[in-house]
């Protein structure tokens, strides 16, 4: 008999929820599982896999769960019950504490009831077995500057703040992956529903090659062992700071030298002659043909709809869980894509809902700041995915977003101050899950209204009065016909009002933080920024 990965000692259950366990036994074998004096059981079906639930649970801190088919017992110790959370997204949920602006203050933190599962970065079935994971798939306690350095932390300081403001246990379990489409993280018919031209994307990319030979390729590949959790040369260059470009450069010919030093004779003589090089081609030769072709030919296997669903999604579902913590987007600033991702994020929102077997799971998402370039990337049509998540957070039911449009940085797609985002989705999940009395929400326009030379645009969730930081506003045109009109704002309770230089009686375009990059300063009593929006009066 096994459990699935998830399961092990030091985990975190959710209190006040049924709470799912699953694994193999033997074809047809009863199995049971009892915790806190509670017990369920189910038959194994025809395949071994049985999946029980057990009634709800309450906070505790140290706990034992026994599970047995009648032929094996396994015990396993140190479980808390508490609230639970999946962290998924790219990069910036994936992104390290150890690399985050305030890590320093918080390193020190011995708390035994703060803990963090890894869901293995897997593409393909056998990738656990092909390569190292004993880094991942493991439950961490943050008791140790070693465990911390791991932590997501976006999701650590969230995790801290739910963990000191409701004291109970906490457990984060991180299921995310850098640079990663939304489609990936979905089921692939959703995607063929909701978001076809993902799927021609993919199709396109694949077009004329034989499959099982680019399979074997990305198995073979060393680039898709995943079992160190954010630890390569290249993200300790590009991670703790915003490197310069020959920093880059270095970076990642120093990875491939390094892919290509941990293979065989063999291999090394199979691959020259791949690359249409002589058997006698240095290493240097044999790197810039391949960092060549890599540009040309490259497929990222974990671009294909559906993939992270089925191996890493689909790990860790049902696991009970209080909510989701959603921080993806901008590997889906494609042209003439980024306008799907209100329906994209829709339809994993329904995905993962099904898996959890939760229709009113909370996801609690983060917006995405403004920034201009970093290595070579541009922002390309950002606005558009942020009025795409603004859209989606007003449309389904338990869906939340957090603005952070005052942390972004201009040539770094990673900002480096994950407290405020971790803090932010805290305030969201603190009112609309544990029922404080507090304000969460970002200002947004809820009215405008134009007399004379003055335009006053009131906004909602701003009762205490909104708060320009500095002598001027940032990020704010208003336009007549294109042709920016010079004004002054000032703020007065929950209205941003505008007094014009220039008197007209033409219709005026008014743009906050649409442009690619900005730093909003416009803020309610709580301290959160407008998210950027568009009107006309």
């Amino acid at each position: 008999m096994k459990l699935a990965k998830v399961f092990s000692n030091g985990m975190v259950l959710q209190r006040q929820k049924p709470v799912y366990i699953w694994g193999e036994s033997q074809p047809n074998q009863m199995v049971r599982a009892e915790i806190q004096g509670k017990s369920a059981e189910v038959m194994a079906d025809e395949t071994g896999h049985f999946c029980l639930k057990l009634e709800p649970l309450v906070a505790s801190a140290s706990e034992v769960l026994q599970v047995s088919d009648g032929i094996e017992t396994m015990t396993l110790e140190d479980i808390a019950i508490g609230e639970v959370y999946i962290a998924g997204g790219q990069s910036n949920m994936e992104f390290p504490l150890r690399y985050e602006k305030y890590h320093e203050q918080v390193m020190g933190l011995d708390d035994h009831e703060l803990r963090f599962f890894d869901v293995p970065k897997k593409f393909y079935e056998e990738q656990d077995s092909d390569f190292d994971y004993s880094a991942v798939g493991r439950w961490r306690r943050a008791t140790s500057e070693e465990n911390l350095a791991y932590f997501s932390a976006v999701a650590f300081y969230f995790a801290k703040e739910i963990r000191e403001k409701v004291g109970v246990p906490v457990g984060i379990i991180g299921c995310n992956w850098g640079g990663t489409y939304s489609c990936a993280w979905m089921d692939q018919d959703t995607v063929e529903r909701v978001g076809k031209p993902w799927m021609e994307k993919w199709e396109k990319s694949v077009e004329g090659k034989d499959m099982e030979q680019f399979w074997a390729e990305r198995k073979a590949d060393p680039q898709s062992d995943a079992g160190k959790p954010c630890l390569s040369p290249f993200d300790q260059v590009v991670l703790p700071r915003t490197p310069s470009m020959e920093e880059i450069g270095k970076a990642m010919m120093d990875m491939a030298q390094k892919g290509l030093e941990s293979m065989s004779p063999e291999a090394l003589a199979e691959q020259k002659k791949a690359l249409g090089l002589d058997e006698n081609a240095s290493l240097q030769e044999m790197m810039a043909k391949t960092m060549e072709a890599y540009r040309i030919e490259y497929v990222d296997a974990r671009t294909m709809p559906g993939i992270l669903y089925e191996h890493m999604v689909k790990q860790i579902a049902p696991f009970s869980a209080r909510g989701v913590l959603w921080y993806q987007g901008e590997s889906d600033d494609v042209p003439g894509l980024q306008s799907l991702y209100t329906d994209m994020m829709k339809g994993l929102v329904s995905d993962w809902r099904k898996l959890w077997k939760d229709e009113a799971l909370p996801f609690f998402e983060v917006q995405l700041p403004g920034w201009r370039d970093w290595m070579m990337q541009t922002n390309l049509d950002y606005a558009t995915i942020r009025r795409c998540q603004e859209e989606a957070s007003k449309t389904v039911d338990g869906l939340y977003m957090a603005s952070i449009s005052d942390v972004g940085e201009e040539h770094d797609i990673h900002p480096k101050d994950k407290r405020t985002v971790g803090h932010r989705l805290a305030l969201l999940a603190r009112k609309y899950l544990y029922g404080e009395d507090i304000l969460c929400e970002a200002p947004r326009p809820e009215g405008i209204k134009r007399e004379g030379d003055t335009i006053r645009i009131k906004m909602a969730y701003a009762k205490d009065g909104l708060e320009i930081a500095g002598d001027s506003i940032n990020a704010l045109s208003v336009l007549e016909n294109g042709r920016e009109i010079p004004y002054q704002a000032l703020v007065d309770g929950d209205s941003l009002v505008l007094r014009l230089e220039e008197m007209t009686e033409e219709s005026l375009q008014i743009r906050f933080a649409r442009d690619a990059w900005y730093q909003v300063n416009l803020f309610n009593a709580a301290g959160i920024p407008a998210i950027p929006f568009e009107t006309r009066c």
